[in-house]
């Protein structure tokens, strides 16, 4: 691994960002039940510091220390929901309130863009967190200017919720929610074709 960060170091590194950011609209919630989820979560898996990436990453160790931060964030993430749900199990309405929010918003600083297919997946690749680049999560089965057929090759998710005792069923499902909250506000559709296969086109 070179020992000069590159456009793709940032990009993984926002990324961790977005979702160190949901983590924390989870913990607010915690807080208004009384469960000191950012407490616990910071115990056992550390905190992600608000500074620019340049500023903490270890340059003779780049990969590893990018890898550290995404599985930081995926702990905290599996562990602050599965926790919630597990003390106030109603919740998940106003969690998954938050994730179609987020792709909603996102969305929203894209309006007048008006991308086709292709850029919708490339917005959702950008922004969500599925691993480090070389694990190569999801490919792209076939596209066309408004529709696209995406195929999930493995779950970079499983292990962690799985350690937390959690339900990787629950993670798709809040997945789901960020993902219509995007794709409907441009006019497009997103469909589980089966457990691994995608689709994405335009609203007729």
């Amino acid at each position: 691994m070179s020992a000069f960060l590159g456009p793709i170091h940032y990009w993984l590194y926002n990324k961790i960002k977005l979702q160190h950011e949901i983590v924390e609209e989870i913990f607010q919630i915690g807080e208004k039940h009384g469960l000191s989820l950012r407490e616990e979560c910071t115990q056992a898996y550390g905190s992600l510091e608000n500074k620019p990436l340049e500023e903490m990453i270890d340059l003779s160790n780049i990969h590893g220390w990018l890898q550290d931060k995404v599985s930081l964030v995926e702990y905290q993430y599996a562990y602050s929901i599965t926790k919630l749900l597990k003390e106030k199990p109603e919740t998940i309405d106003e969690i998954k309130q938050i994730l179609s929010n987020k792709g909603k918003k996102l969305a929203e600083t894209l309006a007048n863009q008006e991308p086709n297919a292709q850029k919708i997946y490339q917005v959702i690749s950008d922004n969500l967190l599925d691993g480090m680049p070389c694990d190569h999560a999801y490919s792209i089965l076939s596209q066309g200017e408004n529709d696209i057929t995406l195929r999930r090759n493995q779950c970079v998710h499983q292990n962690y919720w799985d350690e937390v005792g959690g339900q990787i069923e629950v993670y798709y499902e809040l997945r789901d929610a960020w993902i219509n909250g995007l794709v409907n506000e441009f006019g497009f559709i997103y469909k589980k074709l089966d457990d691994t296969t995608l689709n994405i086109s335009k609203e007729v």
